[in-house]
């Protein structure tokens, strides 16, 4: 199969001799040849230059590179983009050591040659295999690589086949391939869906007949079979109507806990008739504390319906509140937004003013503006929290407080208050591009990885989005999995360290 690829290759560069002969005239012309056969004093500014337009080269097809990763293109042209990259990190290797600069720009075009072709491979899967794709996507999106990591394994199998035949272009082939590792994502993908929606319920189910539910709580456990048993039949009869299952089924393991809790309690109480007078006082004592908190206090010799009432009525005048509050805050946003509006317009007239009189004096005191917003964002992070990191233009947030359980994606709270410092960060620079990375290491299976770390920073892009107003022009969430380690992931620190979050903005060509 390896062979066939090469052979894809030699046919797509044959394709393209015209174009590759015309870029090769072009280094000859800069004096890329020449370059070779001396690097004396007198022919260092040029040998320069030539190092800096292959750094610049390099950094262009890798970040293409990556950005054809995030979009899946090594899955869907897998050794044509292995062997792509493979070229770019001889480059690298070659051009961190020094060695000869042609050698470094023929990697650098077979690498570009190679990402060029396996994008194109890309866009023939898609076009013909656009319902593997999805089944695919779906089985991932039901965590078929844990539920059912069998079937997701032969699936995977056979939708590598696939690729390679695209790769080799045999459509036949691929499509005959695509068809067998489409049925097994779609079987992954139902027992992933069975297994995470309602696994956990039987098992509650079956403690609660332990706990003797049936003779103690027997009309909560009907309740809670009844709805285990509606979840199951939707997803027999429409595996998308997840919502709605797994609605059913968190109801019914509600239930099927409250049952168990309502036997044990029923069991306790039977042992000695007092403790029914306990109970009934517990309850009032647990009124009697809802109630101090609405600062009234309650009567119990009619029962708990006139307590309960007084209750409501508190609470619907506490709502009757809040929607005011929130119609004046509503308001004073407005009026706010108006006035930074406002702003803007005066800062950006201010800065044309001082720009006809002041030239490059403006641009210095802009940088030093620049420089202290930095320092600020500085000081609002403890190391504990984050580390605030300078990359060109860029300025890298490395949350290294933030965490998430694992195999979640779901920010705890007591996170806010670090994203809060992560907002506060971003109005430093209003108007910069955001990039929300995820990260994640080594351990586990490369697609659950990768959909992990982008499920991620979606939820890092949702959060602040939800708690600013970020257009989504503005802001990009990205997962590259563990393909951009910043420790070994050897040890379990340096796997620690791998993964998280990274808020990067963009702040060369940000106001500020």
């Amino acid at each position: 199969m390896k062979s066939k690829t090469r052979q894809s290759l030699k046919r797509y560069i044959g394709e393209n001799h015209a174009i590759l002969l015309i870029a090769m005239f072009y280094f000859i012309s800069i004096g890329m040849t020449s370059s070779l056969h001396s690097t004396s004093a007198a022919n260092m500014p040029a040998y320069q230059g030539i190092l800096e337009q292959l750094n610049k080269k390099l950094t262009t097809i890798e970040n293409a590179m990556n950005k054809a990763q995030s979009e899946q293109v090594h899955m869907l042209s897998p050794n044509v983009f292995r062997d792509a990259r493979e070229s770019l990190d001889k480059a690298k290797e070659d051009l961190d050591r020094g060695k000869d600069v042609k050698g470094i720009n023929n990697k650098l075009d077979q690498a570009n040659e190679g990402l060029t072709l396996a994008i194109k491979n890309a866009k023939e899967a898609r076009k013909q295999l656009p319902d593997l794709i999805t089944a695919r996507d779906d089985a991932l999106a039901a965590e078929a690589p844990e539920y059912a990591l069998e079937l997701f394994d032969e699936a995977e199998k056979l939708f590598k086949d696939a690729m390679e035949e695209i790769e080799d272009n045999d459509i036949n082939g691929a499509i005959k391939k695509g068809r067998e590792a489409e049925v097994k994502f779609r079987d992954a993908e139902l027992k992933a869906i069975k297994a995470s929606i309602i696994g956990n319920v039987h098992a509650l189910l079956n403690k609660a007949q332990n706990a003797k539910a049936d003779k103690y709580a027997p009309i909560t456990l009907n309740k809670a079979q009844s709805l285990i048993q509606q979840a199951e039949n939707i997803l027999n009869t429409n595996r998308n109507a997840q919502a709605t299952a797994r609605e059913k089924a968190e109801e019914a393991g509600y239930e099927a806990s409250h049952a168990i809790y309502i036997s044990d309690l029923v069991k306790d109480y039977k042992e000695d008739e007092q403790n029914w007078e306990k109970l009934i006082l517990a309850y009032e004592d647990n009124v009697k504390k809802v109630a101090e908190e609405l600062n009234f206090k309650p009567r119990f010799d009619s029962g708990l319906e006139k307590a309960l009432n007084s209750i409501r009525v508190a609470v619907n005048n506490i709502k009757e509140d809040n929607k005011r509050l929130s119609q004046e805050l509503s308001a004073k946003n407005t009026e706010l937004a108006e006035i930074r509006k406002e702003i803007r317009q005066l800062t950006v007239d201010l800065d044309k003013t001082k720009a006809k009189e002041a030239g490059l004096k403006e641009k210095l005191e802009a940088e030093k503006r620049k420089e202290a917003k930095i320092k600020r964002i500085e000081s609002l992070f403890d190391p504990a929290e984050a580390k605030v990191i300078r990359e060109g233009k860029d300025l890298k947030i490395r949350l290294v407080g933030l965490s998430f359980p694992s195999g979640k994606t779901e920010i705890g709270v007591q996170y806010f208050g670090l994203l809060t410092k992560i907002q506060q960060t971003i109005r430093e620079f209003p108007n910069c591009q955001i990039k929300i990375e995820g990260h994640t290491d080594s351990r586990g299976h490369e697609s659950t990885n990768q959909r992990l770390s982008t499920a991620r920073a979606n939820a890092v892009k949702t959060y602040l989005q939800a708690n600013m107003e970020i257009p989504d022009s503005q802001i990009q969430a990205i997962g590259y999995g563990p393909s951009k380690p910043i420790a070994p992931n050897a040890t379990e620190e340096g796997r620690r360290k791998n993964r998280r979050i990274d808020v990067v903005l963009d702040i060369g060509e940000a106001s500020y």
